[in-house]
């Protein structure tokens, strides 16, 4: 008995763990809010888009490419002579999914911290490009949900991160229909109360 409650207790973690997080593409949104950053005003972003729910910090407006299509406005985090420097969004509720075009240095890489009030949810790296004539696409989806997130670039060449098509999805409100992870959760706590009650 004892046995089967351990593999039952080590199923639910399993569960909690793929439910939890990953990288998403620019097809895994349902019904996002799109920033293009096509009406902002010149200069730090900051709080031109709070009507949305989120805030910049260390991303001003500038013109480049971040996808292979003409350049238009981006939210750039680039300061000159600090290459260390991180771009914060901070968001004034929580969000499960997050993505945007980006455009690096070839040489500069992107990590992406998410943030839970001061609890990290999650990290991903990626391997960034574009030097403004095109770029990659990074998304992160953690369904436990998340309200900040950091951009890390790795500074070979001067940290520059252009973000634009900014998307995000916010955590479904409480009595919809619950994620696939929590149901499977469900179900496995179910199956061990049966199995218990059986024995």
């Amino acid at each position: 008995m004892l046995g089967k409650m351990k593999m039952l207790a080590c199923m639910a973690a399993a569960v909690v763990g793929t439910a939890q997080a990953g990288v998403i593409g620019a097809g895994g949104f349902s019904a996002p809010t799109v920033i293009d950053f096509e009406n902002a005003v010149a200069g730090p972003i900051g709080k031109q888009y709070a009507a949305l729910g989120l805030s910049f910090t260390n991303f001003d407006l500038a013109i480049f490419a971040t996808s292979p299509a003409p350049k238009s406005f981006v939210a750039l985090k680039y300061v000159e002579g600090a290459p260390q420097i991180d771009g914060t969004i901070t968001f004034s509720s929580v969000i499960t999914r997050l993505g945007a075009d980006a455009s690096t240095n070839p040489e500069d890489d992107t990590f992406i911290d998410a943030y839970l009030g001061n609890t990290l949810v999650g990290s991903h790296f990626f391997d960034t490009s574009g030097d403004g004539k095109g770029g990659s696409f990074i998304g992160i989806e953690f369904l436990s949900g998340f309200d900040r997130v950091v951009f890390h670039t790795i500074p070979v060449i001067n940290g520059a991160l252009a973000l634009d098509k900014l998307r995000f999805e916010r955590a479904a409100p409480p009595g919809q229909v619950p994620e696939p992870g929590s149901l499977a959760l469900l179900g496995t706590a179910l199956l061990g109360l049966a199995l218990a009650r059986r024995r």
